[in-house]
């Protein structure tokens, strides 16, 4: 048997376009997979400077990684969610789901 009739992988697309398409981004949002660990990192260093709700004085953030480490769809997925909170319902980490909930739909800049 061959890894390939048991797991099904999807292509590292080299453009993630999602502005705009509904459907595409709730599929980034449902495709992404993330570590307890990871949520929490996302939390700290990306998420807390998104929040809108304290005055305090944020930073801008910096992402950076290797060639298909999901830089594009990790940000696709926070700017999916921060769009549209309909989203919320599409992320596979819970614990990623309650830190991103405070700004779930109150970024909006796509129509």
């Amino acid at each position: 048997m061959k890894y390939s009739e048991l797991i099904n992988f999807n292509p590292i697309e080299t453009v993630i376009e999602s502005a705009g398409n509904k459907e595409k981004a709730k599929d980034l949002v449902e495709t992404y997979v993330m570590s307890d660990e990871m949520a929490d990192k996302i939390n700290y260093g990306l998420l807390s400077q998104l929040q809108l709700d304290e005055v305090v004085d944020n930073k801008g953030v910096l992402i950076v990684g290797n060639y298909g480490t999901g830089k594009s769809h990790l940000m696709s997925l926070v700017s999916a969610v921060a769009n549209n909170a309909e989203y919320l319902k599409y992320i596979k980490n819970n614990k990623f789901a309650e830190h991103i909930k405070p700004i779930a739909g109150r970024l909006s800049w796509v129509q």
